[in-house]
């Protein structure tokens, strides 16, 4: 039993070691997290895609674009960019929201090229006027961890033709549906159903303790038979 117990616990170990550490974590009530340039060799293969109007929005015009995709780790990255068409003088759409996040992981990634080539996604072009040139766009997610959202900062859309660059959250989810919401504000709102995660893969720790209780089970089942009696070793 002390045996399985040490390869148990070594197990745990090895798999937690071997998780990396990453910058891009989004926590319940982060606020003001820097999102990271996406890894376009993680990329993997798109399972869905959206593009819709600003339906509700009365201020603005144009389209809300999203997507997912299975990385090459095997679990789901969630794709969003806003265009605009249209927008009245003054407003500026100033971030992007999604719901449906409740106890998954999240990392915050950025990327502004025209990865699909034909798909609807572009790349971004909005340019930066009220700050220094570069990314001013972070990340902040909610107490209960369910809804992200993207705040443009400098980077705001306020005129047509500007298009956001394509914020990707990366999960542990490895299921989806369409019980989600995507939502942009400026002076007004628009928001549409989404997808959601569903279905998530363990983290590594959890791996780790579920192989740990598997260890301590098997040595649990170990006995001897003594005076017609079943005792445990």
């Amino acid at each position: 039993m002390k045996r399985l117990g040490f390869v148990a616990l070594a197990s745990t170990i090895a798999i937690t070691a071997a998780a990396p550490a990453s910058a891009t974590v989004l926590l319940p009530g982060g606020v003001g997290v820097a999102f990271s340039a996406f890894d376009a060799s993680t990329r993997g293969v798109q399972l869905d895609s959206i593009q819709s109007g600003t339906t509700g929005a009365t201020t603005y015009s144009g389209f809300l674009r999203s997507a997912v995709y299975r990385n090459t780790l095997g679990t789901l990255d969630f794709y969003y960019q806003v265009a605009i068409t249209a927008i009245n003088f003054g407003d500026e759409v100033y971030n992007l929201t999604s719901a449906g996040f409740f106890g998954y992981s999240v990392e915050a990634l950025v990327d502004g090229t025209d990865f699909d080539g034909a798909g609807f996604f572009t790349a971004a072009n909005n340019p930066n006027t009220q700050g220094p040139a570069g990314s001013t766009t972070t990340a902040s997610r909610n107490g209960s961890g369910s809804v992200l959202r993207a705040d443009f900062g400098a980077n705001g859309l306020e005129g047509v033709g500007q298009t956001s660059a394509t914020y990707i959250f990366r999960t542990n989810a490895t299921g989806y549906d369409l019980g989600g919401t995507f939502t942009t504000q400026d002076g007004s709102v628009a928001q549409r159903a989404n997808f959601q995660p569903t279905s998530l893969v363990p983290e590594p720790a959890t791996w780790g303790m579920m192989l740990l209780g598997f260890g301590m089970v098997a040595g649990a089942v170990r006995y001897r038979r003594r005076g017609g009696k079943i005792v445990y070793a």
